[in-house]
């Protein structure tokens, strides 16, 4: 399987120090910029191909250009960074998908989401979390979650994408990801059943995927990550008080 990567690094950074002019991956987090715990993770996966550093409109490249990667400069939004990532490299085989406001994670938790992914068969590959292994670890984390019939879970921020497949839905991409935070209305995107399934406790993993099948016309697999890491971003103030204060336990 081939697999390049995309490092998402744009973001509001304001939302999370308004004291901090730039880009958010490189608000400093216990001396370093915080996309650089990221990129040390991937450095330690070796099953990566070319690497792809995503910037915002307006960015400016050289903080990026001595991380390492190819820099693409001028992206209008996830999906469209995405898509002018896989145009960058070639369309070929997968594109691992990671958010730059992830320092948390380490080269560990991607190649286990790595691993199991190989031992499903599909063109979409989804990172869930459950809610008692995301708490257990980082009990003061705040997480958007879903009920499911099999548990509690918050989404991931390293998913894989056929690149192909991602580029044959990319409007149905951009619906998804504006509505990322509000499960319900994700729920409601999937028809009136869903909605009735999920308020009555009865939806589960493997209805999801067989619409999520449907809808793309691919196979679409929920990865449950036993490595919270995965799930814990910097979105607001207090979220870059507490992974200040993990990492310079670590």
């Amino acid at each position: 399987m081939q697999i390049d990567v995309v490092v998402l690094a744009g973001g509001d950074a304001a939302a999370v120090d308004p004291s901090f002019s730039g880009p958010k991956s490189l608000i400093n987090i216990a001396g370093r910029p915080m996309i650089s715990y990221v990129l040390d993770a991937l450095a330690g996966c070796p099953a990566l191909g070319e690497l792809v550093l995503a910037l915002p409109e307006g960015a400016k490249t050289q903080p990026f250009e001595a991380l390492g990667g190819r820099v693409l400069e001028g992206t209008t939004g996830v999906v469209d960074a995405i898509a002018k990532a896989i145009d960058l490299v070639g369309d070929n085989g997968y594109m691992l998908i990671v958010s730059s406001d992830t320092p948390m994670i380490h080269s560990l938790a991607i190649n286990d989401f790595l691993d199991s992914c190989r031992q499903e068969e599909a063109q979409v590959y989804y990172s869930i979390i459950s809610q008692e292994t995301t708490e257990a670890a980082f009990p003061d984390t705040r997480r958007t979650y879903m009920r499911l019939k099999d548990g509690v879970f918050t989404g991931g921020n390293v998913h894989l994408a056929e690149k192909a497949t991602f580029l044959r839905n990319i409007t149905l991409g951009n619906q998804l990801f504006n509505l990322r935070k509000n499960p319900l209305s994700i729920i409601s995107l999937l028809g009136i059943g869903f909605v009735l399934k999920y308020l009555t406790g009865r939806l589960d993993i493997e209805t999801l995927e067989d619409k999520a099948k449907k809808l793309l016309n691919a196979n679409v697999k929920a990865i449950v990550t036993r490595y919270p890491e995965l799930g814990v971003d910097v979105d607001k103030p207090e979220d870059l008080r507490l992974v200040e204060t993990y990492l310079l336990a670590r």
